[in-house]
């Protein structure tokens, strides 16, 4: 074990004094796992060092980012299979260069946390969540056993079923993957319309979003401002010509950009809409991300209580984003996974930020986020649970609202295979 700080993306990890860093699992460390030998649990995971508990003061983070990035591309079944050190820009990357993509998120900085936790991309409405791509999962359960599980089937027994679906989006409480084999999709072009937009231009555009094809998504962030974003594969002439249609329906704003790009690989994700170009070069953040129905009919009513909530933000840092789900993402007949919220339209996530150490404003960005939680949570009645919360007080209520019904065998499962609680808890 490594004694020293993690240097990750999140700025609030890379601070923590942490125990040490365990970068190679071999069988000393499965040997600990069985015994129970680590005295401050749970662990902590980094596969891209995005999220805010990848590391925790004093306590031991898994980071691997150094030994494990390996991505293996099989030919003749246009499949691949990464390690958990994989960021999901080098996986579009690599799959780029096969004339192939997967449906990765709005930022190539995430790792493999991404996948394991749900995975919502601009093009998850044509071809579902991340976790719907899985096919095989290997890894090591909290104790101590390893596993290989392959997709579920009809022979599969119910045992391998609750399984699979407690890792596809619940894997950090159970398991530490080690490796994952995803389907792949044919690289296509993608079109981007950007522009800068009114409270009730985005209440509008959130209505006709609803009845866009699945090849199509809107996504959206309100800071000083609000930023538009449509998102549109294009693998067809059909898909063209509608392209072309949505675009001339949107509004035409001063600011407004239409671009093209191979693939996912080269985008370059949401930039906070900032006026005066105001940036700080650090700040600490925590994101909580909600789940909402079709807001047909309830988006004037919804967007204008985020206006209210934008006016009583604690900062600039801090704003509310959305992106669409649908299509693809709700067709989950086989219950498979822990992403049980399949009804969901659109996915709002509120962003809290402050200065690092600044206690007064971290205590100002929380209530800030639990004040505007509170009041979408008519709208948002589901939780995405993307990144971890065991050390926030809301910690149970969004466990609660992520898996509901769920729960009771999801933490069934986390006693038979994680019973000292080596991972966060449920």
């Amino acid at each position: 074990m490594i004694k020293k700080l993690l240097n990750v993306p999140n700025t609030q990890a890379e601070d923590y004094d942490i125990e040490g860093i365990i970068d190679y699992i071999d069988d000393d460390f499965i040997e600990n796992l069985k015994k129970d030998k680590f005295c401050k649990k749970p662990l902590m995971i980094c596969s891209g060092g995005t999220s805010s508990r990848c590391a925790a003061k004093e306590h031991i983070t898994i980071d691997f980012r150094k030994n494990y990035t390996e991505i293996d591309y099989i030919d003749f079944k246009k499949e691949v299979v990464i390690e958990p050190g994989t960021r999901m820009q080098d996986l579009g990357k690599f799959l780029k260069s096969k004339n192939r993509s997967f449906p990765t998120g709005l930022s190539g900085l995430t790792g493999f946390g991404y996948i394991l936790t749900g995975g919502i991309s601009p093009t998850s409405r044509k071809y579902g969540l991340a976790i719907d791509n899985i096919l095989e999962i290997n890894g090591i359960w909290g104790g101590g056993e390893k596993f290989n599980i392959i997709k579920p089937d009809q022979n599969s027994s119910k045992l391998e079923k609750k399984q699979w679906k407690g890792l596809c989006g619940a894997a950090p409480f159970l398991a530490i993957v080690t490796q994952v084999k995803l389907k792949t999709y044919e690289l296509n072009s993608i079109y981007i319309w950007e522009a800068s937009i009114s409270s009730n231009q985005l209440a509008e555009i959130i209505e006709k979003a609803e009845l866009w094809p699945d090849n199509a998504s809107f996504n959206w962030i309100w800071s000083d401002y609000i930023k538009g974003l449509a998102i549109i594969e294009v693998s067809n002439k059909e898909e063209l010509e509608y392209m072309k249609i949505i675009v001339k329906e949107l509004p035409k704003t001063s600011d407004l950009k239409i671009s093209k790009i191979n693939g996912l690989s080269t985008f370059k994700g949401m930039e906070l809409p900032i006026s005066n170009n105001q940036v700080i070069s650090r700040y600490y953040s925590e994101v909580l991300g909600l789940l909402s129905n079709s807001l047909k009919g309830h988006s004037y009513v919804l967007v204008q209580m985020i206006e209210e909530e934008i006016r009583n933000r604690p900062n600039k840092f801090c704003y509310i984003a959305a992106q669409q789900l649908g299509g693809s993402t709700i067709n989950n007949a086989e219950n498979l996974t822990s992403f049980i919220h399949r009804e969901s339209a659109w996915k709002p996530w509120i962003n809290g930020s402050w200065e690092p150490n600044n206690k007064r404003e971290r205590d100002q960005a929380i209530i800030w986020m639990e004040n505007v939680w509170e009041k979408l949570e008519p709208y948002c009645p589901g939780i995405h649970l993307a990144q971890l919360h065991n050390h926030l007080p809301w910690h149970a209520k969004e466990i609660n609202c992520a898996f509901k019904n769920w729960l009771p065998e999801l933490r069934q499962i986390k006693s038979t295979f994680d019973p000292k609680e080596i991972l966060p808890p449920l």
